[in-house]
């Protein structure tokens, strides 16, 4: 640690700029891959439960179910379902209020349903991209740190008319401090993107098979 503080002092402003650019990448990449395992996790636990929750019920009692969290995928399904069918009152032949629920056509269904999924998948993926960015970006961020030191090696070379190790060394010391840091950097967003990218294709399959489940159940209860 002594070493790299020491590298870091001796290195000029640019290639300083660019490794605290790239410590400020990692510390956010680190957050953004620590909270998307944490949602990711509640919503595979949560999942689990309210899908035996609906499996249990009618359709008819799935349109006055509470459901919780209200950030859950599911649960923005099962909501947006319940408004597109509105209760409204309506007068018996004995004359009697009855409050009913009014169940719109499968077609029109399936496209609020395919909507929310899109909503839902678009917030989930929410700042992943920063991570591909990042694991882009870093390496070339390096790289660029690493020219600037062997550049500022040979131009102490061309100065002072030798290469002795040196005047070489330290040019050298902020070029791969700097490709190192960048590497460092990006190998873990690279991971972090793949995985919650895979996590996304696993909860919208999931979705798209809640969304026909619901929709063949409807149908069949409505004959």
């Amino acid at each position: 640690m002594k070493n790299f503080i020491e590298m870091f002092l001796g290195s000029s402003v640019l290639s300083q700029s660019i490794i605290v650019l790239l410590i400020i990448m990692s510390a956010y990449c680190w957050a953004i891959i620590y909270l998307k395992w944490r949602r990711f996790r509640n919503i595979d636990r949560q999942n689990s439960k309210i899908k035996g929750i609906v499996n249990s019920r009618k359709i008819v009692d799935i349109f006055n179910l509470s459901l919780s969290p209200m950030n859950n995928p599911l649960v923005m399904l099962v909501n947006a379902i319940k408004n597109e069918a509105p209760l409204e009152q309506i007068t018996d032949a004995q004359g009697r209020m009855i409050t009913r629920r009014v169940v719109p056509d499968s077609e029109v269904l399936r496209d609020r349903l395919d909507a929310e999924i899109e909503l839902v998948l678009s917030q989930e993926e929410s700042q992943i991209d920063f991570l591909a960015t990042t694991a882009s970006v870093a390496p070339f961020l390096g790289l660029l740190g690493t020219v600037l030191g062997i550049t500022s090696s040979f131009w102490e070379i061309g100065k002072q008319s030798t290469s002795n190790i040196a005047v070489v060394a330290p040019g050298l010391a902020e070029a791969l401090i700097t490709t190192i840091i960048g590497l460092i950097v990006a190998i873990p967003a690279a991971l972090g993107y793949n995985w919650f990218r895979s996590k996304l294709r696993s909860l919208s399959s999931e979705l798209e098979h809640f969304s026909r489940y619901f929709l063949i159940r409807l149908t069949k209860e409505k004959r």
